[in-house]
């Protein structure tokens, strides 16, 4: 079992050295997923859909390696191995084996987030804002934990096409709109000086501050969960923070609006809230990504961010979230010279 702390990355490599040949040219679209797969608690199930789907790209998060209440067994090794991929995962939490902790939250090992891909891939960390400080805080909600929200940032070199950088993200839950305003800022800003244009923002954006949510002080902090009456948090990123682009000018004017100064984000802030071409093909209110406590907390908390793709068709699979409580977001994309925003059906699409 491998052993790491939080901030390191592992990596592995199953692919089939006799079936992957780096020169070979795919005549296809690429098939990439987005999928929190709920720490692996049905890891048949989610392999089984794996498997069917064959991406070539898998942003995954809620990776757990060697926990017990997850069969203290390497599932990034394990879906690795299974589906013949090239796998990095970096290392968020350490989790503390503990008392206090549910028998379906035991710890024992480490947590993070991964990409498995079928080609060659180099691996980095961005991690900036921290929300919530785990270590100190981490006993207050029953999960006693040592390290930080960590994104993991992969360059893939596919064959004959220009390469690609995606982001595998877990934002956090215990905190507000503010806080998850910060942490996507963070990834603009690293998204828009990275020297790679084509890219894949995925990740578990926990985008679920309103409804019930918004009056639970433990999910949704801060008075922007009052000022966004009437909005979802997915809703209020479209409106605020992702229709800002470039273009529009270097510091977001819209991301303050009705905000009474006190409340107002920071001049830095305002940079790094532009968005360099990022935009998600499904819709930020009827694409359900979760649904919770019989149906009255549901939110698109999953987001596939591409730039300078186009996307030919797109669809969700665990739509009866019976492998995770997420649904898995799919895209078939194409490298594109520019980013696309209005050439994409919105039209689910289900293969046969």
């Amino acid at each position: 079992m491998d052993v790491a702390l939080p901030g390191q990355i592992v990596t592995y490599d199953f692919r089939d050295p006799q079936t992957c040949e780096p020169e070979t040219e795919i005549p296809r679209p690429l098939r990439v997923l987005q999928w929190n797969i709920e720490r692996g608690y049905k890891l048949d199930a989610v392999l089984e859909i794996l498997q069917e789907l064959d991406a070539d790209i898998l942003c995954l998060q809620e990776i757990d390696i060697g926990n017990e209440r997850s069969g203290n067994t390497n599932h990034a090794q394990i879906i690795a191995q299974r589906l013949k991929l090239n796998a990095g995962v970096v290392i968020e939490f350490q989790e503390l084996r503990s008392p206090c902790r549910a028998p379906s939250d035991q710890g024992g090992g480490i947590h993070g987030n991964a990409v498995f891909s079928k080609f060659d891939m180099e691996f980095r960390a961005v991690h900036a804002h921290q929300p919530f400080d785990w270590p100190r805080r981490g006993m207050q909600v029953l999960e006693p934990r040592l390290g930080r929200r960590i994104t993991l940032a992969a360059t893939i070199r596919v064959p004959r096409r220009p390469p690609i950088l995606a982001y595998s993200a877990h934002f956090e839950c215990f905190t507000g709109i503010v806080g998850r305003t910060h942490q996507v800022c963070d990834l603009l800003h690293d998204s828009t000086h990275a020297s790679i244009p084509h890219q894949l923002v995925f990740g578990d954006f926990n985008t679920f501050a309103h409804s019930l949510a918004r009056f639970s002080t433990k999910y949704s902090h801060g008075w922007h969960r009052f000022r966004t009456l009437g909005m979802s948090e997915p809703e209020w990123w479209m409106e605020n923070i992702l229709s800002w682009s470039t273009t529009d000018g270097p510091l977001n004017l819209r991301i303050n609006t009705t905000m009474p100064e006190h409340l107002r984000f920071s001049k830095e802030t305002m940079m790094r809230a532009v968005n360099p071409g990022w935009w998600d093909p499904f819709d930020p209110v009827r694409d359900v990504t979760i649904s919770n406590h019989a149906g009255w907390m549901t939110a698109k908390a999953d987001w596939a961010f591409v730039r300078q793709f186009r996307v030919v068709r797109h669809w969700m699979a665990n739509r009866d979230f019976s492998a995770s409580d997420h649904r898995c977001l799919v895209l078939e994309v194409e490298h594109a010279l520019e980013s696309i925003y209005n050439t994409v059906s919105r039209i689910p699409f289900m293969p046969a």
